[in-house]
């Protein structure tokens, strides 16, 4: 009896964690302009998890992987890359809330509605954006949203700080006039392999 019980615990666990897509190559771009530059950053270092039967998902970014696209300071910028050590991930965690809509075993592509909790350098927001899953014939996935913040004057403060301290002095623009807007877009992209393959 006892046997037959613990072969149904594991054959449980198997399957709930079959459910469970996960991967650490996920892209995350966040977009912004100024009134000198605009600024482009990507990271392809980022864990994501998505669950098809909760409709769960997360994903989990070191600042420091980003890498800056910032025109003739682009050089310059990524020889020194940011080094946070205070508040140094972005984290995402929401749910897809029209989960019913989707069919995970069923090859097509899925409109999706998000709602969750980002957190941003020690601020946390509330979003709800739109998206899209691509169910491939192999059970393999793709999906993708847009989320759009804007951000506290405090932490304008603290990203235009650093952006003037590691953008090079021969640059001739003046440094003061330097920095990112309130309003950022960032982009994820993440493919997950299907667990059962």
């Amino acid at each position: 009896m006892n046997y037959l019980y613990i072969l149904f615990l594991a054959f449980n666990i198997t399957n709930q964690a079959a459910t469970k897509f996960t991967t650490r190559t996920a892209h995350v771009a966040v977009f912004s302009s100024s009134s000198i530059m605009n600024v482009e950053a990507h990271n392809y270092q980022v864990y994501s998890t998505l669950d098809k039967e909760t409709g769960k998902t997360t994903f989990t970014a070191l600042i420091k992987s980003f890498e800056f696209k910032l025109g003739l300071a682009d050089r310059a910028f990524n020889n020194k890359r940011l080094s946070v050590v205070e508040k140094p991930k972005i984290f995402f965690e929401g749910s897809i809330t029209n989960l019913d809509d989707i069919s995970f075993d069923t090859p097509g592509t899925y409109p999706i509605e998000m709602e969750g909790i980002l957190k941003v350098w020690g601020f946390t927001r509330v979003m709800k954006d739109t998206g899209e899953v691509i169910v491939a014939p192999n059970g393999d996935l793709e999906a993708n949203a847009t989320l759009s913040i804007t951000i506290e004057e405090e932490s304008l403060d603290k990203i235009n700080q650093l952006m003037r301290q590691y953008l090079p002095a021969v640059i001739n623009v003046n440094t003061n006039d330097l920095g990112i807007s309130r309003n950022i877009d960032i982009q994820v992209d993440m493919t997950y392999k299907n667990p059962n393959s």
